[in-house]
């Protein structure tokens, strides 16, 4: 479907701009492209399930290639690793889920909102450092 494929265009983009959201340029572009605000959110959110595997997954190959002698793990180095994978995962799929309603009910307005004091905020507070 060409809305998928403009979407996932974008997503390639904003990697390209430093400081870009990877999230917010696909929701937009979704909506861009007709879709629903729901609709987008939650393509956006899938869309990123690749990103995240394929990142994690290099940055370990990256380590292990690093790391002095090879990286060997323990099996209680194994197991802190699975178990610290599931608590990750169910966490953030909690936080999917309340973001997800929160923006059902609230709009974008809120968190741009945020961005914007919260970079201003920012700019100031390393201006005067």
């Amino acid at each position: 479907d060409l809305q998928a494929l403009w979407v996932g265009l974008v997503q390639t983009l904003s990697a390209v701009f430093p400081g870009t959201s990877r999230s917010m340029s696909t929701i937009a572009a979704g909506q861009l492209a007709g879709l629903s605000r729901e609709a987008a959110l939650e393509f956006s959110f899938l869309v990123s399930i690749p990103v995240m595997v394929v990142a994690t997954l290099y940055d370990l190959v990256k380590y292990k290639k690093e790391a002095v002698g090879g990286l060997a793990m323990s099996g209680h180095q194994a197991a802190v690793l699975a178990w610290g994978s599931l608590v990750s995962f169910c966490v953030a799929y909690v936080v999917v889920a309340w973001f997800l309603g929160y923006v059902r009910k609230h709009g974008f307005l809120p968190f741009g909102l945020y961005r914007i004091a919260l970079g201003l905020f920012l700019y100031l507070y390393l201006s005067i450092r």
